[in-house]
């Protein structure tokens, strides 16, 4: 599969599962690094879909997982999403939608372009004076 090329225009075997709008991630209980390819996989996502409905991500909070998890009855959550059209999620879907702009990767697009980029590195000359004496 191409980075390029949509994955409605790879795979049209799926035509019955419907895409995420929402995916919701806590922050404070995993390390960073458990969370972090979250928003190169949402952003990815997204370009295949119109930017007015494409997949939002949110992070929320420990104490919310903990909400969460007891209202789910599993000791963890490491994320959770909502599908299009999911039953009684309308008005969730529609405020995310409202208040959360869709994930946007800026290497992603530099990397998609294939072109060579240069190391920029700004060198500013100072002077350095003279070391203090210690006095003891």
């Amino acid at each position: 599969m191409s980075i390029d090329a949509p994955a409605h225009a790879v795979d049209n075997s799926n035509d019955g599962i419907k895409p995420y709008t929402i995916v919701f991630v806590p922050r404070g209980g995993q390390s960073p690094a458990f969370n972090s390819h979250f928003p190169q996989m949402v952003a990815l996502a997204a370009r295949s879909q119109p930017a007015e409905t494409a997949v939002r991500l949110v992070g929320f909070s420990k104490a919310c997982e903990d909400r969460l998890s007891a209202a789910l009855g599993i000791p963890r959550v490491s994320s959770i999403a909502i599908c299009e059209g999911a039953p009684q999620a309308k008005g969730l879907v529609d405020y995310v939608r409202e208040k959360v702009p869709p994930v946007d990767v800026a290497w992603l697009k530099e990397a998609r372009r294939g072109e060579f980029l240069e190391t920029k590195i700004d060198a500013i000359v100072t002077k350095i004076g003279t070391k203090k004496q210690r006095t003891s």
